[in-house]
């Protein structure tokens, strides 16, 4: 998207986190009105908002009878996630199950469920899911966030076909491992665990993939903005791996 289009409502979940940012950042350079939700990184959302113009509100996904925008968001990105269990499948508990599923799945249909009738009605929508590739494959010590993610491939296929005669696109982005806070606290619950040092895990995931890198947030946040885009009208249902071709 280039600047000097009308401004449209943008609302993008999971705002304070490396990806989030990211986003925010991208669809305020592109001239939109964004609100993001964010749950406990109040002084990053002060500081986004005052750096980016974007609104932020507090929003815990976890909690029962959710409070959701009235605005009509013309482009919704579900972004908030979280990974909280490494268990064996057999050794994971209800609540672990439960609160994953509800963040990754139960959220995202929920908002796409109240901010889509607008979107049928004026004929033009865009919905973009951040996944995984996990969502694409299986993993070991991950049951609940993979089983979400798959849930999210379904979803975005599913309103695709249902919509795409609105003029609405829905479609997910599966990235691989990402350079962001997240993998760094991956990377530190795993010293506690094994020894192995941040610098060392870290340098593993990179040679695991053929690019030798990880992604970066910001090109996740730009192929969302191409996405939304007009010129991304006939790309529907689709799972873009964004993973420097870890899983060909």
């Amino acid at each position: 998207m280039k600047k000097g289009h009308e401004p449209r409502n943008i609302f993008i979940t999971g705002g304070t986190g490396s990806v989030g940012q990211a986003l925010v950042s991208a669809f305020c350079n592109s001239n939109d009105k964004v609100t993001f939700q964010y749950f406990k990184n109040k002084t990053i959302a002060k500081e986004l908002e005052g750096k980016t113009g974007a609104r932020g509100i507090l929003i815990d996904f976890t909690k029962n009878n959710i409070e959701l925008p009235e605005t009509e968001f013309q482009v919704i990105v579900n972004n908030a996630g979280i990974n909280i269990t490494s268990a064996l499948s057999h050794d994971v508990s209800i609540e672990d199950w439960e609160k994953t599923i509800t963040v990754n799945l139960f959220l995202p249909f929920l908002i796409i469920k109240k901010y889509l009738p607008p979107m049928i009605k004026k004929r033009w929508g865009r919905i973009i899911n951040i996944s995984s590739i996990w969502g694409l494959r299986g993993t070991e010590n991950n049951l609940p966030y993979t089983v979400s993610k798959h849930g999210m491939s379904g979803l975005t296929k599913t309103i695709a076909k249902e919509n795409a005669q609105y003029g609405i696109t829905c479609n997910e982005i599966c990235p691989g491992a990402i350079d962001s806070e997240l993998i760094k606290k991956i990377a530190f619950d795993n010293q506690k665990k094994t020894g192995q040092s941040i610098e060392e895990y870290l340098k593993e995931v990179c040679e695991e993939i053929p690019a030798g890198r990880m992604a970066k947030p910001v090109e996740i946040a730009e192929l969302a903005v191409y996405l939304s885009s007009e010129n991304a009208d006939y790309l529907n249902g689709a799972s873009i791996q964004l993973d420097g071709a870890l899983i060909c």
